[in-house]
């Protein structure tokens, strides 16, 4: 079974997004919407026979169309997806969700009120190797959860329509998320602008878990060179996510600190012992696939059998709640700032 899904906007990411809703087995790609007539000719050549659209009012009276992508600038998805919703359709967004976390409410409880499908394009959540780190991180193999940071870096692709915090970091953060299966409850940042003022290229930030796990953020689109990494450190083991390595994107380290149990109890600093063990590192076998193939089926499989999906819009409002927490606080200079 399929369902019939039309993607908005054919850009750098749309085109993608249109290529596997055509090859995915739960979705038919039935419908293509873009302002731009270049980018209808594009959709022409490489979907022949799919319908193309000029607007999202002309793709809404199409009956076939059961379920619509936005691939949209993030200032457009509130208003989009809540026409979409209301026509009584199903709706995946790109990320981010929304712009602030009212608004990513807002369109959670309409979807919820409206008995729709919901879901946001949190792409590395369909990851085998974020899959596989998150299954060592829940039975327990990498020890107890001390921190970890995430370094998402390039050189190019700047944008006007957001900063780097918005394009980059949302793709971090819903990893953290849901590695961790707890909230943040605060954050300090600082943003650097030095291409276009107002617009930060360069974004750091310190993220506080519910459990007091403490975590790092660095994204950046002027930097030297391409880079994708997130670490875990547990005092058992830890990882090294690295999505640029095609054929090691995971590396357990046998390594750790943690107070020796063995040496009993301890009455003052000087008494308190550690142990550290410096071992192998193993890189598992990891079944690869498209990510994003993935999270298209899981889409489609969320809109025929009326589920939630992974990234449903809870857990995307949860990610814009910490994006605009960020944001917040790199513009306070850097002020300790609660996530609401």
């Amino acid at each position: 079974m399929t369902i019939n899904v039309a993607v908005v906007g054919y850009g750098y990411w749309g085109l993608n997004l249109a290529r596997n809703v055509a090859a995915a087995s739960t979705t038919r790609l039935v419908g293509v919407v873009d302002p731009s007539p270049d980018r209808r000719l594009l959709v022409d050549s490489h979907h022949p026979g799919v319908p193309v659209h000029s607007s999202v009012d002309e793709l809404l009276a199409d009956e076939a169309v059961e379920a619509i992508i936005l691939a949209t600038p993030a200032s457009t998805h509130v208003s989009l997806a809540t026409k979409i919703l209301e026509s009584g359709r199903d709706v995946m967004v790109e990320k981010p969700l929304a712009e602030t976390g009212a608004e990513a409410e807002a369109l959670t409880r309409l979807a919820e009120s409206t008995g729709r499908v919901l879901m946001v394009g949190h792409t590395f959540l369909y990851s085998p190797p974020v899959n596989r780190l998150k299954e060592m991180i829940a039975a327990g193999e990498l020890g107890a959860i001390q921190y970890l940071y995430s370094q998402r870096l390039s050189l190019g692709r700047i944008r006007r329509d957001c900063n780097a915090l918005w394009n980059f970091a949302p793709h971090d953060v819903s990893i953290m998320l849901h590695l961790l299966e707890e909230p943040v409850v605060e954050v300090t940042a600082k943003g650097f602008s030095f291409i276009e003022p107002g617009i930060d290229d360069v974004c750091f930030a310190s993220l506080t878990f519910e459990s007091g796990i403490g975590a790092n953020l660095h994204v950046s689109w002027i930097d030297p060179r391409k880079t994708r990494l997130m670490t875990v450190v547990g005092d058992e083991q830890m990882a090294i996510y690295n999505d640029v390595s095609v054929d090691q994107p995971l590396w357990v380290v046998d390594s750790g600190v943690a107070r020796d149990k063995d040496l009993g109890e301890f009455q003052s600093l000087g008494d308190f012992q550690w142990r550290t063990r410096s071992g192998d590192i193993h890189i598992p076998r990891i079944e690869m696939s498209e990510p994003l193939r993935n999270e298209i089926e899981a889409f489609g499989t969320a809109c025929i059998e009326r589920t939630a999906p992974l990234t449903d819009g809870q857990h995307g409002a949860e990610v814009v709640r910490v994006l605009e927490a960020i944001d917040t606080s790199a513009k306070r200079g850097g002020q300790p700032t609660e996530v609401e």
